[in-house]
């Protein structure tokens, strides 16, 4: 069985989220774990029919802007209407206002950061690695 191979796409035409590089390192540490192949990315020529024909996945990690041109954008819709996955994180819905296809794709689009909130969980089962480290409640101010 040849192994899952994903494309981590983080182009930024807007805000530029500095938890990007973590967020590449976190997924090639996943693809090395989990025997995945993950290619990492900021060019958009990437975005070709030919190309996208290999991976099982792409991910916008925090994509930010119009970062595909419309050939790009046309062999991309082509991938996922052929059964491609994707994985939008965190700010992809900050990209391509100008694509009703993608806004539909990753279902809104980023109006604005709401204000810092004081938030308040209660772990009820440890028994998650998730959460297994974390104390049973905290409050704390959520930082965007």
């Amino acid at each position: 069985m040849q192994p899952q191979k994903i494309l981590v796409f983080s182009s930024t035409k807007g805000y530029r989220h500095k938890s990007i590089d973590a967020g590449k390192i976190a997924l090639l540490k996943m693809g090395s774990e989990k025997n995945w192949g993950v290619d990492t990315t900021e060019d958009a020529t990437a975005f070709t029919e030919a190309n996208l024909k290999q991976y099982g996945t792409v991910v916008f990690l925090s994509t930010t802007g119009n970062v595909l041109n419309d050939e790009q954008q046309i062999a991309f819709q082509k991938y996922i209407n052929g059964g491609g996955g994707f994985v939008g994180i965190h700010a992809a819905t900050d990209t391509e206002y100008d694509w009703p296809w993608y806004n539909n794709l990753v279902g809104d689009w980023f109006e604005s950061h709401p204000k810092p909130q004081v938030a308040l969980y209660n772990v009820v089962n440890k028994d998650h690695p998730a959460v297994s480290f974390m104390p049973d409640t905290l409050s704390r101010l959520e930082e965007n």
